[in-house]
C-alpha cells in the first residue's frame, strides 16, 4: 500500500476518534461549538482542511472504494436493525399518521418546487443533486443522507454547501419549535382541541439481560459479509440490507438494538471522515438559489404539519414532535418533547427511529420525481 493510502487511513481514523472523543467531552464551550457545528459536519470538514493546508491529494485513494463496499453496508444494516417495530404502538394512529404526512411532504415538495425553480434558473439542472441528500438528512438522518449522496453522485463542494445549509436551517427551526411546543396548552385551548395524550409507562422492549450484544454484532457482520460477497450494485445492497436489518432486528428476541445503533453511529462518523478527504475548498460556494429553495421548502413543511395537526384534532404538541422527528433526530426529537412533557420522550424516540429507517426510500422517491422533469 502506497504512502497516500496510508496517510488517508491515518487521517480518517484519527479524525473519527478525535470527534467521537470531544463529542462526549463535558465542556460548555466545546458543547456550544458542537451545537452549531455538529460532530458529523466537523468530521467532514477537518480532513478537507488538512488536505487544503498541506496540499494533499487524497480523493482517489483506495479507502474510498473500501468505504462504499464495506463500511456503508455494515452501517446501513446496523442502523436498520436498531429499530424496534413493537414500540410503534405507544405512539398512536393519528400522531403516526401526522408523522408520515410530514415525511411525505418533505419528499414531495422539492419535486414540486423544482418545476418552478428549474424554469427560472439553469443552475437547478446541476444543483438538484444536492436536494436529494437533504431529503435523506431531514427524514432519515446522517445514514440516509450519505446513501443518497452516493446514489445521485453529489460533488463534494456541493455536499459541503448542503451540510452547512442543512445545519443552519435545522438549528433555526429547532429554536422555533421549542418555542411553539412550550405553548401547546395555549394552542389546544385556542383551537378547541381536547385530545388527551395517553402516556405509556411500560417498556415495550425485552429486559436488557435477555439481550446478547456480542451475538448481535457477529450476526450483523456475517449477514453484511454475505450480501457484499454477492457483488450486487450499491443501491441493491442498500435495499437488501435495509430489509434484512429491519426483519432480523425484530425477529430475534436476543437482538441488541443499542449496540447496533452505536455501531451504526460510529460507521457514519468514519464514512464522513473518509468523504472529507475528497473535499476541495477552492470549489466551495453557497448558491443563492439553493438557499432560497431550502427556505421555501422548510416553510411549506411547517405549514403542512400545522394544518394537519389541526385537522386531525390531536394535541398541538404532536406537530413539533413529528416535525423534529423528521428533520432532527434521535437526540433532538426527545429533547423537544421533554420541553412540554418528559413522558412524551419515548414517543419522540420511536418516531425518530422510524424516520431513520425510512429516509433513504423517501429520497429514492424524490429522485424519481425530479428525474422525470429533466
Amino acid at each position: 500500500m502506497d504512502g497516500a493510502n496510508l496517510l488517508g487511513i491515518l487521517i480518517a481514523l484519527s479524525v473519527s476518534i478525535f470527534v467521537m472523543y470531544i463529542a462526549k467531552f463535558e465542556n460548555k464551550i466545546i458543547q456550544t461549538i458542537l451545537h452549531w457545528i455538529p460532530a458529523i459536519l466537523l468530521t467532514f470538514l477537518i480532513p478537507g482542511l488538512l488536505s487544503f493546508v498541506f496540499d494533499l491529494s487524497l480523493e482517489n485513494i483506495v479507502l474510498h472504494d473500501w468505504s462504499k463496499s464495506y463500511i456503508y453496508p455494515i452501517t446501513i444494516f446496523c442502523i436498520m436493525s436498531s429499530m424496534s417495530l413493537s414500540q410503534l404502538k405507544i405512539v398512536g394512529l393519528k400522531p403516526l399518521l401526522l408523522f408520515f404526512i410530514g415525511s411525505f411532504t418533505v419528499a414531495i415538495i422539492p419535486a414540486l418546487l423544482f418545476m418552478l425553480y428549474f424554469m427560472g434558473s439553469d443552475q437547478m439542472a446541476e444543483l438538484w443533486r444536492g436536494i436529494i441528500p437533504i431529503v435523506g438528512s431531514w427524514i432519515g438522518g446522517s445514514s440516509s443522507m450519505l446513501v443518497l449522496k452516493e446514489y445521485v453522485a453529489v460533488r463534494e463542494d456541493l455536499f459541503l454547501s448542503v451540510l452547512l445549509l442543512d445545519n443552519m436551517i435545522q438549528n433555526i427551526v429547532m429554536i422555533f419549535l421549542f418555542q411553539i411546543i412550550r405553548r401547546t396548552d395555549d394552542f389546544n385551548k385556542k383551537f378547541n382541541i381536547v385530545h388527551v395524550i395517553r402516556f405509556t409507562e411500560k417498556n415495550t422492549e425485552s429486559p436488557s439481560n435477555s439481550k446478547n450484544p456480542y451475538l448481535s454484532v457477529l450476526i450483523a457482520l456475517g449477514i453484511t459479509a454475505g450480501v457484499v460477497a454477492m457483488e450486487l450494485s450499491f443501491i441493491t445492497n442498500v435495499i437488501i440490507l435495509s430489509i434484512l436489518g429491519l426483519l432480523i432486528g425484530n425477529l430475534l428476541k436476543f437482538w441488541s438494538f443499542g449496540i447496533n445503533l452505536k455501531l451504526g453511529s460510529v460507521g457514519i462518523i468514519v464514512i464522513m471522515s473518509i468523504l472529507g478527504l475528497k473535499l476541495k475548498f477552492n470549489d466551495f460556494e453557497l448558491p443563492w438559489i439553493l438557499i432560497l429553495f431550502m427556505i421555501n421548502w422548510m416553510i411549506i413543511n411547517l405549514l403542512v404539519i400545522a394544518y394537519f395537526n389541526y385537522k386531525l384534532k390531536i394535541s398541538m404538541a404532536w406537530g413539533p414532535i413529528a416535525m423534529m422527528a423528521n428533520i432532527g433526530g434521535i437526540s433532538t426529537s426527545p429533547a423537544l418533547a421533554s420541553a412540554y412533557n418528559e413522558k412524551l420522550m419515548p414517543h419522540a424516540v420511536v418516531l425518530a427511529i422510524v424516520s431513520m429507517a425510512t429516509g433513504t426510500f423517501w429520497g429514492f422517491l424524490t429522485t424519481f420525481l425530479i428525474e422525470l422533469q429533466i
